[in-house]
This record gives C-alpha cells, structure tokens and sequence, in this order.
C-alpha cells in the first residue's frame, strides 16, 4: 500500500513538473489588430502568425500572453483584442501592452 502510493505521488509530481514547464505549448492565442496587415503570414518570435485582414491567430507562441501581445503589437501594431485560448485579456491587460509597445 504505502509502495503504491509512493508511486502515485511521485507520477503526480513528473506529471506536474512536466505540464508547468510546457504550460505554453499548444496554446492558442488569437488577435483582432486595428488595422489590417496586408500580408497573410508574419513570423514573430520564431512563431509563425496567420492574418487575415485584422484578425491573426498562432498556436506556436512559447512565451507568456503579456510577452506575446508586446511581441506581435511591436510588429503589427495595436491590438483591439487579445485572447489566450478562449479567454480574452483584460482591459488593463490590453491597455498596457499596447502602451508598452508605444
């Protein structure tokens, strides 16, 4: 019993400390800019970005929503929206990356 549970816990811990360390892969992170982009692709930050008219979407950003929408208002300029899988950021959120990049 108590073997088992050693065993247990310790899949427990490999499994979280791999999922913590991958957390960003597979993320989908979506954008409506405010002005359209002319070009359909954009790679920004070695992660590819497709873009049609203002809305661009990229399932291969490594980096956090906050270093992610700096990255690609850099490039593209402001954003209207940023979503993060199916939640969007927050006002303030989208405020401040849209400043920082500024």
């Amino acid at each position: 019993m108590q073997r088992t549970l050693s065993i247990l816990l310790s899949l427990a811990t490999v499994t979280f400390l791999f999922t913590a360390t991958g957390a960003q892969a597979g993320t989908v992170y979506r954008a409506t800019l405010t002005e359209a982009t002319d070009e359909r692709v954009h790679v920004i930050r070695r992660a590819p970005w497709v873009c049609n008219g203002t809305d661009c979407a990229t399932d291969q950003a490594r980096s956090g929503a906050a270093n992610t929408c700096y990255s690609l208002v850099r490039e593209l300029g402001t954003v209207s929206a940023f979503i993060v899988d199916s939640e969007a950021m927050s006002e303030e959120a989208l405020a401040a990356c849209n400043e920082a990049a500024s």
